[in-house]
């Protein structure tokens, strides 16, 4: 009798308080992990892979400007626009396929410096530390200058976290008489500034 109405009592106060009972069985459900979105790879970021008792198989990959990464075991791929768990299931299934039985693997972004890449005719084409007011004259002059073949054009080679390509030209020489000019072509991180070669 006293553990039925302690059981009605208990009942009372849930329900009273705007609770029923099957809402303490929905909390137990909730996955705090769950609520708070992945965030995406982008051109730039490090990429480590850990594949569990496989240590071979480890890699830390920096994502390219185009977005893509090359690992030895499934090639290059699309990641920008991936969130590490979908990257990290892409490998699973390759790895399972082709080389190891249900392996366990990890994906995460170790790093996210931001960087740009200045190629094409400059003294010392590669990638660079992407800074605050960078513009495609700071670029150049971070890669070395203009090499003696180049044009005064070059272009901003830009890739939203989906690969879509976005190509924008730019007149150096302009750039170089007006600051009002260089303030409309800011860099961002991930962009790749082509300085093309002249025809003299």
């Amino acid at each position: 009798m006293k553990k039925t109405i302690i059981l009605a009592v208990i009942c009372f106060m849930a329900v009273s308080s705007g609770c029923p009972l099957a809402c303490f069985a929905e909390a137990q459900k909730i996955d705090p992990e769950g609520l708070i979105p992945s965030r995406k790879i982008q051109p730039g970021d490090t990429i480590k892979i850990n594949v569990w008792k496989y240590s071979d198989l480890n890699a830390t990959i920096v994502v390219s400007s185009a977005g893509t990464m090359s690992y030895s075991y499934i090639g290059e791929v699309q990641v920008a626009g991936k969130t590490p768990e979908e990257l990290r299931d892409l490998i699973t299934r390759q790895l399972d396929q082709n080389y190891i039985a249900n392996p366990r693997v990890d994906v995460t972004i170790e790093s996210e410096l931001p960087t740009v890449y200045v190629v094409g005719e400059v003294v010392r084409p590669g990638s660079y530390k992407y800074e605050i007011n960078l513009d495609p004259l700071k670029a150049v002059a971070l890669a070395g200058g203009l090499s003696n073949f180049a044009s005064r054009t070059a272009l901003i080679i830009r890739r939203d976290p989906n690969g879509i390509e976005t190509q924008i030209k730019v007149k150096l020489n302009e750039l170089m008489k007006a600051n009002e000019e260089r303030a409309k072509y800011q860099l961002l991180p991930g962009d790749m500034v082509v300085v093309k070669r002249g025809w003299f």
